[in-house]
């Protein structure tokens, strides 16, 4: 049987995990910033499909599996690392390149809306945390008596809420006030950017060296 309040308890966090700025959302809001609301909205439904895959990985008891390799854990944080430096060297070569925001919408656009969905995928597939943070709201919402498919309730309501979340982010920076503010400030925001996408990174690095030795 599942207990509601624990239940939401593992809701809640995952909202705040989610609502909260990290690679993905970063993403999201220099998508929509640069390329428009519907760059920025694949770039979201790409990242939640790899926020359901984890959660389906982790219902069927293939994630702790995975989890429990240590080859396996650091091999995702060093392709993690690899993609999110990627990342940053093209945000700070963007803001080295310094074009005007509409002639880097016509020249930088990608060739279709499928890059975008696929870039945020891969980030939040090669994210660790992302794995981490299932297991946390899987542990705290159900417990040793909750039926198996809780689990997929638990996946279906932190889908609708990610693609909310998600989605909001799209919308917001991809509003005319802040295109306004994105074609002042394009460079501050592009090394911005990039420095997080690095920091982010190197966390992945330092949690390797902190946790394997490596």
């Amino acid at each position: 049987m599942i207990s509601f309040s624990t239940f939401f308890t593992g809701i809640i966090i995952y909202i705040v995990g989610t609502a909260t700025p990290g690679p993905a959302n970063l993403s999201i809001a220099n998508a929509a910033m640069n390329y428009g609301r519907k760059a920025g909205l694949m770039l979201a439904s790409g990242v939640i499909c790899g926020s359901i895959c984890w959660g389906v990985l982790t219902g069927i008891g293939v994630s702790a599996l995975l989890a429990s390799s240590l080859y396996f854990i650091i091999a995702l944080k060093l392709v993690g690392a690899c993609y999110l430096f990627w990342l940053g060297y093209k945000a700070i070569k963007k803001a080295i390149d310094n074009k005007p925001l509409l002639a880097r919408k016509f020249s930088e656009q990608p060739d279709s809306a499928l890059e975008f969905y696929l870039q945020g995928l891969s980030i939040h597939l090669t994210n660790p945390k992302a794995v981490l943070s299932w297991f946390a709201v899987t542990s705290i919402s159900l417990g040793a008596t909750a039926p198996k498919s809780s689990i997929f309730v638990l996946i279906g309501s932190c889908a609708i809420l990610g693609m909310m979340i998600f989605s909001l982010y799209a919308i917001v920076f991809s509003a005319r006030s802040a295109e306004a503010f994105l074609g002042r400030n394009r460079r501050v925001f592009d090394i911005i950017c990039g420095c997080f996408y690095t920091l982010f990174a190197l966390s992945f690095l330092i949690s390797l060296r902190q946790t394997h030795g490596i």
